[in-house]
């Protein structure tokens, strides 16, 4: 087995192995509430709509006991989670407008 590796590496030590470091621009932050407040109310009452309709299932779900009770509440705790980020940000909106 070794014989094997040393033919390998023998066939390959005529090469130099180079490594450049490739040239990066600085990471630019991706806050998108402080440069486009619409485009995340837009994201987030696409998520709204969404988990809306996730909550109505788990609710049939939670009627024929597929889920527990703590899991129906954490779907709603996620839709009151993310109506107070769109109450916010809609908040936000309206004062920057002034």
């Amino acid at each position: 087995m070794m014989e094997t590796i040393d033919k390998f590496i023998s066939l390959f030590s005529e090469f130099n192995l180079v490594i450049e470091p490739k040239m990066t621009r600085p990471a630019k932050p991706n806050n998108s509430t402080n440069t486009n407040p619409r485009k995340s109310i837009a994201d987030l009452k696409k998520k709204l709509d969404r988990l809306t309709k996730e909550y109505k299932q788990a609710q049939r779900s939670f009627k024929h006991n597929k889920i527990t009770r703590q899991e129906l509440f954490n779907f709603e705790w996620r839709i009151f989670e993310i109506q107070e980020d769109l109450n916010y940000l809609q908040g936000q909106g309206d004062n920057n407008e002034i």
